[in-house]
């Protein structure tokens, strides 16, 4: 694939694959490797429904030595996708603290050179009991007023109290330091477990915020077969707990 224009920020170098603008208001969507890996799912998901084009990837030496190919084509473990007023930018691999940290502050800034109107990060919220949830939360994190406006209107809750922490709380903080409105979108979800069920409810929920329609039929198809697997699983960690709790109260005492 040719490389058509390079900029590097901070020891990242954001490669562009072809001359693109993207349309006003625009919307930049940050999607790494996280709870129930929800951001991954829903941008790789939305890049596919929609019909967004890879126009680009970011490269460092700071990344491990890895390469993604597609169609026989290598590219960058962190790929960008652009149409009409929508940029996605994702990564399936996992990035080492310290390194996301860098990668997230430098991404804003490119969003900032690429005169984005807002950022919104995309990732799951784990909660203990996901196994028994039916109806899934939104909530959302935003430092500025006019966000809050918008997520509001849109049905979705501020996230009133808790930590945040990883590379979406440098985003949050950088945002707000660089002064690029943004928020991050959240569903509840599982922590180990790939979640569609919360990647389908953030889709949707970021549907509202962006006025575009996004159809999760499959997503939620996937969903129904995720939580059986995770009811499965759950059936046998207890009878495996229930076969050690036995063994323990018969056994033969090591002291006496």
């Amino acid at each position: 694939m040719e490389i058509f224009r390079e900029e590097l920020i901070d020891g990242f170098t954001f490669i562009e694959y072809k001359s693109f603008s993207l349309n006003r208001p625009s919307t930049m969507v940050l999607a790494l490797p996280d709870a129930g890996l929800v951001g991954v799912i829903a941008a790789s998901y939305m890049i596919n429904k929609m019909g967004l084009d890879e126009i680009g990837g970011v490269d460092s030496p700071y990344l491990q030595p890895i390469m993604i190919i597609h169609r026989g084509i290598p590219r960058p473990p962190i790929r960008i996708f652009a149409r009409d007023r929508i940029m996605v930018v994702y990564t399936e691999i996992s990035l080492p603290i310290d390194v996301s940290t860098k990668f997230v502050s430098a991404v804003i800034d490119y969003a900032r050179l690429r005169g984005v109107d807002q950022l919104i990060g995309i990732t799951g919220l784990p909660i203990h009991n996901r196994i028994d949830v039916e109806d899934l939360s939104t909530y959302f994190i935003s430092p500025f007023d006019e966000m809050k406006k918008i997520f509001s209107e849109s049905g979705i809750k501020m996230l009133e109290n808790g930590i945040l922490s990883g590379p979406y709380a440098t985003f949050i903080k950088e945002i707000f330091r660089k002064r690029i409105l943004g928020a991050l979108l959240m569903s509840e979800s599982f922590l180990e477990f790939p979640d569609p069920e919360a990647a389908a409810k953030v889709l949707l929920s970021l549907g509202r915020v962006l006025n575009v329609q996004i159809d999760v039929d499959k997503l939620l198809e996937q969903a129904e077969i995720i939580k059986m697997r995770a009811r499965e699983h759950m059936r046998n960690l207890m009878q495996s707990f229930e076969q050690i709790r036995r063994g323990v109260e018969y056994s033969v005492p090591l002291y006496t």
